[in-house]
Order: structure tokens, then C-alpha cells, then sequence
């Protein structure tokens, strides 16, 4: 998520910064400090560096309550850490350790927290200044500077997280978007194959029966009725399939003279056989209604890296060029489906000497 990501960064950035400047005006109050002021500065800067360290690589409400505790205790000594011309104006060093660790509280916690501690900050440092010196006035104005500081980080605070949330948002539309475009494209496929099988089963069985190539008393027209209806019926099928088995009994059903050769056995997946196999009845009825042959040859070969099959007949072939894009028979009943299993089909012709198709998958 971009918001998660960016605020954690830029609460290490004002974790950064705040340990920065809370080392920084320790060392520099160090340097100016009267000696009597020296072995408790020292104390401090060693205090100091110990907690920056956690205080950078720490998450939560419990840190922002340890530092404002640290920040707190800072203002109440200021009497015997800070110089006394330095008190009540923007030169003390405190002051500066109260506005950097509000600024820093902003990244850390809620607002209302933020408020409480900048508030505790805030009257503990004017406390500590009355303590160390009567006139003390001067130094309310200056403290309550740090509200304007801190509103200013809260702010900052704000918009960022308001932008992170915008990506966010925007990103889990794009992808609802890549989902239901993939879905959109799943069921378009499946609409594809759905036709493509329509085509080959039931719309070639109704178009030999009305073009009148069979008269009703053919064996195998009741058959191949019913192997239409299974196959429309049965479309996602699991497991392996004998490729060449199946291949026989597309011959068998065939209206032409096909001879068969290969192996006896070639497992595949039960979607490649059926793409494999469906491809083939389609090449073989165009042969049946196109070639003006009455026979053609089926060739499987099953080798380790790739299963291939060649249909060929010796008819009157055709220019592949001059095939309507709407003749489906070609494009989606074998091009097509082929495509779909991760296989590739080939269409050799010319005019006057025939036609062969070549289907080929590869293993792996």
C-alpha cells in the first residue's frame, strides 16, 4: 500500500530530523556552557544520543509519550542547563528541543495525542523558565509559537496521507479493472470455443442435413447426433486423454476414406486432445464438402518435445488468401482453437493440388 509505505518513510525523515536537532543544540549548548553547567550537559548528551537511536527506529503512541517525558524533564532543569541571557528568547536551546520533537510527534501519533503533548511540552518549558528567572512573560509568546509549528507538520501531515490514499484508491480501481477486463476476455474465450465447438458438431450435422448430403437412413447420423450433444455438453474436461484413440473414432465417424497412421497410444491433456481432435473433424469435413475427394490421410506423430497431426487430401485446394475472415470453419474452428491450447495450425493450398493442414502442440 503507498500510504503505509510513504508515511512509515516520512516518519523515519522526522525521526531523522528531530534526532538531528535535539543532538545538534545539545552539542552546541555544550559548547557554550558555563562549567558548572558541563557534567550535567555531558549526562544529557549522552542520554540524548542513546534515546535518538530508539526514538528513529520506533512506531507508536508509547515513544512519543518517552520523548515528551525527556522533552519535559528538559524544561523543568533549565536553570542549571541553559544560560541565563539565553531563557526567555528563541536563542535557548530547549526551546528548540520542545518545537522539533512537536513537529516530530505529528508523524507519530493521533492529532489529539500530538495536542496533549505539545501542550505538556509547552507548559513545562514556560515552567521551567519561571523557576530560573522572575520575568518570565517574554517567554509565553515564544512557546506558544511551537502550536503554530506543529499545525503547520499536522498539515503537511494531512495532505500526504490524503494523496497516499488517493494512489491507493486509484490502484485498487486499476486492478478491479485488469479483473473484470480478465473476465470480460475469460468469458469471451469461452463464447469463442463455445461457437467453434457449435460449428463443428451440431452446425456441420444440421448443414449436411439440409445441403440434403444424407437422406435420414445413415447409421451414424443418429450417432453423431449424440456425440454433438455430449461434446456441446461436456466442455471443461479434466485428466489425460489417448490422442489416438480419439483420432480413431473421429475417423470412424468420418464421411471420407481417411487413412490413419501413427502410434497406438499418445496421452495428452484432455483439452489439447479435444482441440486436437475437433480441429481434425473440422479439416476432415472440409475436405468432405470443399476437396471433391472422397478419401484423405491422417498422420500423428507423438515425439518428446511436440505432438504433431497432417491431414491431406489431393482435391481441388484453394488460395488460404482468398478465405472470407468469416468463414469460421479456418479461423476459429482450427486456427483459433489451436491458439487457445498453446499449439499452432498451419493451411498449405493451391488451386488443383489439395490441401493439407497441419496441427502441432509442444510438451512442456
Amino acid at each position: 500500500m503507498v500510504e503505509a509505505e510513504l508515511l512509515r518513510v516520512a516518519r523515519r525523515l522526522a525521526g531523522l530530523l528531530r534526532s538531528t536537532v535535539l543532538v545538534g543544540v545539545t552539542l552546541i549548548a555544550l559548547v557554550r556552557a558555563a562549567p558548572g553547567q558541563v557534567p550535567a550537559l555531558l549526562a544529557i548528551l549522552a542520554a540524548v544520543l542513546v534515546w535518538s537511536a530508539v526514538f528513529v527506529w520506533g512506531k507508536g503512541t508509547w515513544i512519543v509519550l518517552v520523548d515528551t517525558a525527556l522533552v519535559v524533564g528538559l524544561c523543568l532543569a533549565q536553570q542549571w542547563i541553559v544560560l541565563g541571557p539565553d531563557l526567555d528568547n528563541s536563542a535557548n536551546w530547549v526551546l528548540a528541543a520542545v518545537s522539533s520533537a512537536a513537529v516530530a510527534h505529528q508523524w507519530y501519533t493521533s492529532a489529539k495525542v500530538a495536542f496533549s503533548t505539545t501542550t505538556a511540552m509547552v507548559i513545562a518549558y514556560v515552567a521551567g523558565v519561571s523557576f530560573a528567572m522572575p520575568e518570565w512573560v517574554d517567554a509565553v509568546p515564544i512557546a506558544l509559537w511551537t502550536y503554530a509549528e506543529t499545525g503547520m507538520s499536522r498539515g503537511l501531515f494531512v495532505l500526504i496521507r490524503a494523496a497516499a490514499r488517493s494512489s491507493d484508491r486509484s490502484t485498487a480501481q486499476h486492478e478491479r479493472a485488469q479483473r473484470e477486463v480478465a473476465v470480460a476476455a475469460a468469458r469471451r474465450a469461452d463464447e469463442r470455443e463455445y461457437l467453434a465447438a457449435l460449428h463443428d458438431t451440431a452446425a456441420s450435422t444440421m448443414l449436411a442435413v439440409g445441403l440434403g448430403m444424407v437422406d435420414g437412413s445413415e447409421t451414424w447420423l443418429a450417432e453423431q447426433a449424440r456425440r454433438d450433444v455430449r461434446v456441446l455438453s461436456e466442455q471443461q474436461r479434466g485428466g489425460q486423454l489417448d490422442l489416438a484413440k480419439v483420432l480413431a473414432d473421429v475417423v470412424e465417424r468420418s464421411q471420407l476414406e481417411v487413412e490413419l497412421t501413427g502410434p497406438a497410444a499418445a496421452s495428452l491433456p484432455a483439452e489439447v486432445a479435444m482441440a486436437i481432435s475437433q480441429s481434425v473433424q473440422e479439416a476432415l469435413a472440409n475436405v468432405a464438402r470443399h476437396a471433391g475427394v472422397a478419401a484423405a490421410a491422417l498422420r500423428l506423430d507423438s515425439e518428446a518435445e511436440a505432438v504433431r497431426v497432417r491431414i491431406t487430401d489431393h482435391g481441388q485446394g484453394f488460395d488460404p488468401a482468398l478465405v472470407s475472415p468469416h468463414r469460421r470453419g479456418i479461423t476459429m474452428s482450427i486456427v483459433e482453437r489451436m491458439d487457445r491450447v498453446g499449439g499452432l495450425a498451419t493451411i498449405e493450398s493451391r488451386p488443383g493440388t489439395g490441401t493439407t493442414v497441419q496441427l502441432a502442440w509442444p510438451r512442456g
